[in-house]
């Protein structure tokens, strides 16, 4: 028996919320009755302000479908829309005093519900700011091979059962269990490419680039001996953004490093070199950097305008 915190329970017993809003210029619709879990999310935005003036929800699925899709209309409520887009699955689990880890997905349905109802206020669909959705992986369930890289990335997933806690895939026949862990290996390659150290494993060697194997030690150095100027020093934010270039730097294994340029105000201008210097990995990185910038400095990262 799963053990409910009795948060989830007064949510599944006293839902908030549950109803219909007649003039909602925001509904998203996600998840399918056939496969057991199915979430409307309807908003009702100023457009004047992007506030979030009132929340409501309509679900099919289990009590900690009906407890999340609740706590996350509290969560929105009198947020603007960009603060809304920030909330992550793990955040609405957290909300709840958190989740057994086999209800995980219900959190993953009510984020993809806030990204679908924020397309359609936008006047799209929700496959218009997502990729498609790849490869079907897992057929029993429709999981697509995108989705769960999506999860493996934002909640550094290691093994196929917690991918299954996350999105069903691999819960029916699996058929697809080596594949999904296909998917979570191609994913931590990139993880470890931005200084995420996989747990219970050594540092991945990217194929195609040349390992250092000097036995000197890199410095971590965040400037490349490169001289400051005496406002980037004297930064209120220039310590903790060279501890995490600093850190980074010391958990790359490819060859690459990010330089800071300078700090100028808000402003935070950093070099990449290396692999992480362009495409997909560049955006990853930049991605990494403000999340760790966040956890250190909290409500004053929102302010930071960082560019690499």
């Amino acid at each position: 028996m799963w053990d409910y915190t009795d948060k989830v329970k007064d949510h599944f017993l006293n839902p908030r919320n549950a109803r219909v809003i007649e003039d909602a210029n925001a509904v998203g619709d996600v998840g399918s009755i056939i496969c057991g879990d199915a979430l409307r999310l309807m908003l009702k935005i100023n457009p004047t302000t992007d506030i979030i003036e009132d929340a409501a929800f309509q679900t099919y699925g289990c009590g900690s479908a009906i407890a999340s899709s609740s706590a996350l209309t509290e969560m929105l409520i009198g947020k603007s829309l960009a603060e809304a887009e920030k909330i992550t699955n793990q955040q609405i689990a957290d909300y709840l005093g958190g989740l057994p880890a086999e209800k995980m997905h219900c959190s993953v349905m009510g984020r993809e519900a806030l990204d679908a109802a924020i397309a359609n206020y936008h006047g799209k669909s929700y496959e218009h700011i997502h990729d498609e959705d790849g490869e079907i992986i897992c057929h029993c369930f429709g999981v697509g091979a995108n989705k769960i890289k999506k999860v493996v990335w934002e909640n550094h997933l290691t093994t196929v059962e917690e991918v299954t806690n996350y999105t069903k895939a691999g819960g029916g026949c699996q058929s697809c269990h080596m594949r999904i862990e296909e998917i979570i290996d191609e994913v931590w390659v990139d993880l470890e490419r931005c200084g995420v150290p996989r747990p219970g494993f050594a540092q991945t060697p990217i194929q195609g680039i040349k390992i250092a194997t000097t036995t000197e030690k890199s410095c971590g150095c965040s400037t490349k001996g490169a001289a400051l100027d005496a406002a980037t020093l004297e930064s209120p934010y220039f310590e903790k953004v060279d501890s995490v270039v600093k850190e980074l730097n010391a958990g790359f294994t490819d060859g690459s490093s990010i330089e800071i340029q300078g700090i100028a105000n808000n402003d935070v201008k950093l070099k990449f070199n290396g692999n992480i210097a362009s495409g997909m990995m560049h955006d990853m990185t930049l991605n990494f950097v403000k999340s760790k910038l966040e956890a250190l400095l909290g409500d004053q990262a929102k302010s930071l305008n960082i560019q690499a």
